[in-house]
């Protein structure tokens, strides 16, 4: 596979909990954001906007964790089977 290609498991667990922190960060001060700062409506507008970065945050951390996951046992699946094809008796 070329290494461009080549999705590491780790790097992808890594940007996953970057990810889910970031959810959490914006979570916190979405929770923590002061009332009255701005009109009613701008606030829930920026409230509105900021939920949905929690969620695509969430989303994209999960995605990520999944693609980990299928990406490791996809390179533990090429590792068994180079070691069937360069060593059949051992397998």
């Amino acid at each position: 596979m070329a290494p461009e290609l080549h999705l590491d498991p780790d790097r992808l667990r890594a940007h996953a909990s970057a990810a889910a922190g970031m959810s959490e960060e914006l979570r916190g001060a979405l929770h923590e954001a002061p009332d009255g700062v701005v009109a009613d409506t701008e606030q829930e507008r920026i409230r509105a906007v900021v939920g949905g970065a929690v969620r695509e945050l969430a989303n994209l951390s999960a995605a990520l964790a999944g693609a980990a996951e299928a990406a490791g046992s996809a390179d533990t699946e090429v590792g068994r089977s180079l070691r069937a094809i360069l060593d059949p008796d051992r397998v």
